[in-house]
């Protein structure tokens, strides 16, 4: 239909997880302004050893490849290749791939221009909204603070050094540019403590938001723990792809759309969600969204979703403990082919009929889907990854004084580790969604001090809502729960429905002075 390689663990939870006392700004440096407050927070960046400073027609028209392979060099790229080509491409792939008159290889980001290093939060923002084609290499942890975003110009390239890039409590913001790659980052706690679904007025925080641009090619990245959106891709914005991904513990994963236009180009391939609740993605008025390869597991309200006049084609991905998987709303239209489904639940996945070929606007070979489990779970994220794992005994504490900041992010960490975690929770008010999904299994989560009413863990979506998940799923086996209430507050104003705080699907699930106000159901919703 026409359209308008392996990675190691480097830390542990954060000693000291970021909190939030104000309204975010922005980052921002323009050409023509002074720049003494820049100069005087940090040294200015220093070029790399081998950079070079060609022009950028000479390496653009004559050696774009050539560029994205001295880059993956100085990356410490693995060269793994699969049917689809390299983990690690030399070039954009996907919708960004496609060519302009003003682009005619494509999305190259900094490609013919000089390579810079920075370290900190000023120097990445000065050299983020230079002039011109810049290739920026994010070297070590940058505290940004405040979920702060910083701005970027057009032509930059935004990655990782090899030796690991990470911004922290702050993100990227793309306004009206064009031709920008990020790659080989993490972006991590931004997260509000106490402010799960993101709606706070001073709670704006982002990992990468794209508003009215062009040509972005968002690649091995991990996203995790931030304040809203992990990446929101709005206004209009066409020729995006983002690939080899890693979303974790978190709300509101990719959102698209914020338009009545349908005019955007999006391509998400072999991208890996892990305990995550929404928007994975959620694709709005979008012209057409191409989706392959990707593997979602631990999907606690919807996986993808195809809204208003939306064209999406899905193949050869994975979705697994995965709460409605796929689907179609508000007029959008969803075709999907070779795909595996696999301890889900909630609603059929979505088939519409035929929507469009991606093979007719760029080229691509599906790796097969009884691999991508395995692909991702080596290859998706930067070459050095956080692959964070819990200790065995992590605290939970919204002043920031424990390991994590919510319930939901220490269940992530514990679902990935090989032995039993105890999650102690200090006293509050925890407003969010919890799942113990398949595998965490022997996982204790109990209350600090001992008395129920001390930590309560709450939400307010009925059985009736779109949404109807309960405040507290057990799916692991031979899980504890001690010392704590659980609450599901929905006030009936809607209409009478079942209010879940608690769905017991485990087996030899123990449950020790924990208060439930609301319904319960036991048995197995898959």
């Amino acid at each position: 239909m026409p359209f308008v390689p392996v990675r190691h663990p480097r830390s542990g939870p954060p000693r000291r997880p970021p909190g939030r006392a104000r309204r975010a700004r922005r980052w921002t440096a323009a050409l023509g302004v002074p720049t003494l407050a820049l100069t005087l927070l940090a040294p200015a960046a220093q070029a790399a050893p081998a950079a070079t400073e060609a022009p950028r027609s000479a390496h653009v028209t004559a050696g774009h490849e050539t560029a994205g392979h001295e880059l993956l060099r100085r990356l410490h790229a693995p060269r793994t290749t699969t049917a689809d080509g390299p983990v690690w491409s030399p070039v954009a792939t996907g919708f960004a791939s496609t060519a302009t008159d003003d682009l005619p290889h494509g999305t190259t980001g900094g490609a013919g221009g000089r390579t810079v290093v920075v370290r900190d939060a000023a120097a990445l923002a000065e050299q983020a909204a230079a002039e011109g084609p810049r290739t920026i290499l994010v070297d070590g942890t940058i505290e940004i603070g405040d979920g702060d975003m910083i701005e970027v110009a057009s032509d930059k390239t935004i990655a990782g050094a090899a030796s690991g890039g990470e911004l922290v409590d702050g993100g990227l913001f793309l306004d009206r540019v064009s031709n920008v790659v990020v790659r080989n980052l993490t972006f991590r706690d931004s997260y509000v403590a106490g402010d799960w679904d993101g709606k706070a007025s001073d709670n704006d925080n982002d990992g990468i938001r794209i508003d009215t641009s062009s040509h972005v090619w968002i690649d091995h990245n991990e996203f995790t723990r931030l304040g809203d959106g992990q990446v929101d891709v709005r206004k209009d914005s066409t020729a995006v792809t983002l690939s080899w991904n890693h979303f974790r513990d978190h709300n509101k994963t990719v959102g698209v759309g914020w338009t009545d236009d349908v005019v955007t180009t999006i391509t998400l391939h072999h991208n890996r969600f892990t305990n995550v609740h929404q928007r994975n993605a959620s694709l709005d008025n979008v012209a057409a969204g191409h989706v392959y390869n990707n593997w979602l597991s631990g999907v606690s309200s919807y996986g993808m979703n195809a809204r208003g006049g939306a064209q999406v084609l899905v193949e050869a991905s994975v979705f697994e403990h995965a709460r409605k998987p796929l689907i179609a709303d508000d007029g959008g239209h969803v075709h999907q082919r070779g795909n595996v489904f696999r301890d889900v639940w909630g609603e059929a996945p979505a088939e519409t009929g035929p929507t469009f070929e991606a093979s007719d606007h760029y080229s691509y070979r599906l790796d097969d889907v009884r691999a991508v489990p395995r692909l991702l779970s080596r290859h998706a994220g930067p070459v050095v990854g956080t692959a964070e794992r819990a200790a065995r005994r992590v605290v939970v504490a919204q002043d920031g004084a424990g390991d994590f900041l919510s319930i939901h992010a220490a269940v992530g960490a514990a679902a990935r580790t090989p032995h039993p975690v105890e999650i102690v929770v200090r006293p509050g008010t925890y407003r969010e969604v919890v799942t113990l999904w398949p595998g965490a299994d022997r996982l204790t989560v109990r209350g600090a001090t001992g008395d129920p009413s001390d930590v309560v863990v709450t939400y307010d979506k009925p059985d009736s809502d779109w949404a109807n998940t309960p405040t507290l799923t057990v799916l692991a086996d031979r899980v504890t729960l001690r010392d704590l209430t659980l609450a599901n507050t929905y006030d009936g104003a809607a209409g009478p429905s079942p209010a879940y705080a608690l769905r017991d699907a485990g087996e030899r699930t123990v449950l020790r002075d924990v208060v439930v106000l609301g319904d319960t159901t036991e048995g197995d919703p898959r």
